[in-house]
């Protein structure tokens, strides 16, 4: 039996779509890990250009032209970029941690990760959800090295690891000051508020997901809910 035209049409498609799909979910798997210093709008603009490509390669031959429709093709074209797209958002997180940097000193200071300058990092002393600078690092083990902005000191330097995923804390300069996650309870979770020091003398902890910053958890309302809880990272002067 003849295959007709629009039939070829239909199986080229096809097969331009698999192709792009496979190498747009690759890419948006293997460029986090490739480029790990870069941002996700980058890295997710390539993973989208390279599902495009074989469709890109095929309507520039003048034989793809005659054989496909750019009407038919051009949302498969878009159906797989995006489904490239979409991809590479769960996985840059889970390749990444966010980490908060905190100074408690009395002058600026700038943080080096394995060398590079990340960020000038401005002293603060009160809870403030906007306090220090809030950096997306890969995830893994990094030199964390910080200097004084005013004449290049060593301040702290040490090797840490930066878990995927999750939320970080990093307060090189906090002699002085003790943190803890404080825990709230609602509807059938009420109960008293806990309160776990973060222990140790590195000042580089790893924080639970879902953790507020310097944000006290509110008080529970007049209207009775299913539960849950809720923490928060809260930070004073130690004691002694």
């Amino acid at each position: 039996m003849a295959v007709s035209a629009e039939q070829r049409a239909a199986t080229l498609r096809l097969t331009l779509g698999a192709v792009g799909l496979v190498m747009g979910l690759s890419a948006a798997s293997v460029l986090p890990l490739l480029f790990p210093w870069r941002g996700q709008l980058l890295l997710t603009s390539l993973a989208m250009a390279l599902a495009l490509a074989p469709f890109a390669a095929t309507l520039l031959s003048r034989r793809g032209r005659r054989a496909l429709s750019l009407v038919r093709t051009l949302p498969v074209a878009l159906a797989v970029a995006l489904a490239a797209g979409l991809a590479l958002v769960p996985l840059f997180g889970l390749y990444r941690g966010q980490v908060r940097v905190l100074n408690h000193g009395e002058e600026p200071f700038a943080l080096f990760v394995d060398g590079r300058r990340v960020a000038r990092v401005e002293p603060s002393s009160g809870e403030s959800a906007l306090a220090g600078v809030e950096l997306t690092t890969p995830a893994g083990a990094h030199d964390f090295r910080v200097l004084s902005e005013r004449d290049g000191r060593e301040l702290f330097r040490a090797r840490e690891v930066v878990e995927g995923g999750l939320p970080h804390l990093f307060a090189p300069t906090s002699a002085g000051y003790c943190f803890s996650i404080e825990r709230r309870g609602y509807g059938a979770a009420a109960g008293d508020v806990e309160s776990d020091a973060l222990a140790g003398d590195n000042p580089f902890w790893v924080l639970p997901d879902g953790i507020s910053w310097f944000t006290p958890n509110p008080e529970p309302g007049p209207v009775q809910t299913s539960g849950g809880t809720l923490s928060c990272l809260r930070q004073k002067r130690c004691a002694n």
